[in-house]
């Protein structure tokens, strides 16, 4: 049962961004919402300062919310081309546009961290990797007792990656679920099955194996299994998911290889090593493997999410590869709100470890990084840091080539 929180009522539950507390403005449904942001600072991107200045408009009643963000850099050598040189920009000024009820939700924005499923193909996808190349999708959801559907397209335009699942409860509590994905550029596609069943329940807390099979047509398959121990209100205080589970995979198959990096790591766009000479490619100038180059093996995975009301989350994943490709994968993610005075929020990704002490080696070509904190030093000043370890493209059909980015920033806040 939801308590009569807005945000209550989307944790553990959620599709895509549907239950991301950076995303919730409000917490109660009957709070409105309108808020103006102007900020101005330095942005170092790669090894050049500039000037920044942003300007973000925030909304919310219910049950639309939604946050727009323009931004424009500008330096010695003038400004930041990427901002504003296609008529796809005035799309991405969208931070997220989005409307929710009990049963329904349906967003437009940058995709972030979403699954199908399990995650056996499509697997905390991003369409934001690339921060300069990111494209505006649209997810949706509807809910019902027995049955729901849900639904994403990478991009509005309908030229990129799209997904549907449905799910049904069908006979002795058995929840049924198909799941559908294709990337269009490079016909990819992709289907699942699961199944999952609520075994039993005490102090609201639920114990649920599942099953899964994943096939790519053109390249190989996967069996998955395992089981959640999970809650969606734990002392009415808290939500919680600890998942155990095993991969058996095909040669040509690749657990969650539709995920974080994806978007840039795919059948038509590559990640260039360091230190390539990006006018002479060859094979061994690409980082990460494509799935006809995957050999198969097993992986055993292991993930904990937790969320305090409205204050915290934490999710973290680690999927262990047991073959002798560098094919592990670590997702971490933590959001943390200290009342109207602090936020903070880390997303980490790690692709290509072969165990996890690499982990906290320096990142490679196969890692993302996004860290931002506002701190509030007065009633409407405030000051907001960010850093990205992202990725920008250098061809019309881009390869890409890792980049960094800071821009440290003080703004001023006008709630309406």
């Amino acid at each position: 049962m939801c308590s009569i929180t807005y945000l209550e009522c989307t944790a553990q539950s959620g599709f895509g961004s549907e239950k991301h507390l950076s995303e919730q403005l409000v917490r109660q449904r009957w709070q409105s919402h309108q808020q103006v942001n102007t900020m101005a600072g330095l942005s170092l991107i790669g090894s050049q300062w500039r000037g920044f200045t942003s300007v973000h408009l925030g909304y919310f009643r219910y049950p639309f919310s939604a946050k727009l963000d323009g931004t424009l850099r500008y330096g010695p050598l003038g400004g930041y081309t990427p901002d504003w040189d296609n008529a796809y920009d005035l799309l991405r000024v969208i931070e997220f546009a989005r409307i929710q009820t009990d049963h329904l939700y349906i967003r437009v924005g940058p995709i972030q961290d979403l699954r199908l499923g399990i995650g056996h193909i499509v697997n905390h996808y991003r369409s934001s990797t690339s921060w300069d190349d990111r494209t505006v999708g649209a997810e949706m959801s509807w809910d019902a007792k027995k049955f729901s559907i849900q639904g994403f397209t990478a991009d509005l335009l309908l030229n990129n990656l799209i997904g549907v699942r449905a799910t049904a409860e069908v006979f002795l509590g058995i929840k049924i679920g198909v799941n559908y994905s294709n990337h269009l550029p490079s016909d990819l596609i992709a289907w699942s099955l699961d199944l999952e069943r609520e075994v039993f329940e005490t102090a609201r807390v639920v114990f649920a194996p599942y099953v899964s099979f994943a096939r790519y047509p053109k390249h190989g398959e996967g069996l998955a299994f395992g089981a959640d121990v999970r809650s969606s209100g734990f002392l009415d205080l808290l939500s919680f998911r600890l998942r155990v589970g095993a991969f058996y995979n095909s040669e040509g198959f690749i657990p969650g290889y539709i995920g974080t990096l994806f978007s840039v790591n795919n059948p038509t766009n590559r990640i260039i090593r360091n230190n390539s000479d990006i006018e002479i490619l060859s094979h061994d100038s690409f980082s990460g493997l494509l799935l006809e180059e995957a050999r198969g093996i097993n992986d055993l995975l292991t993930e904990f999410e937790l969320q305090i009301q409205d204050t915290f989350w934490l999710a973290y994943s680690w999927r262990r590869h047991f073959g002798g490709q560098p094919l592990s994968e670590l997702y971490f993610r933590l959001f943390v709100r200290g009342g109207q005075y602090f936020t903070l929020e880390v997303g980490v990704d790690r692709l290509g470890e072969r165990v996890f002490g690499n982990i906290f080696s320096a990142f490679s070509e196969q890692s993302s990084l996004m860290f931002a904190t506002v701190l509030r030093m007065s009633h409407s000043i405030f000051l907001h840091t960010e850093a990205r370890y992202t990725f920008e493209p250098i061809d019309d059909i881009p390869n890409y080539l890792v980049q960094r980015r800071f821009e440290p920033t003080l703004g001023i806040r006008l709630n309406l």
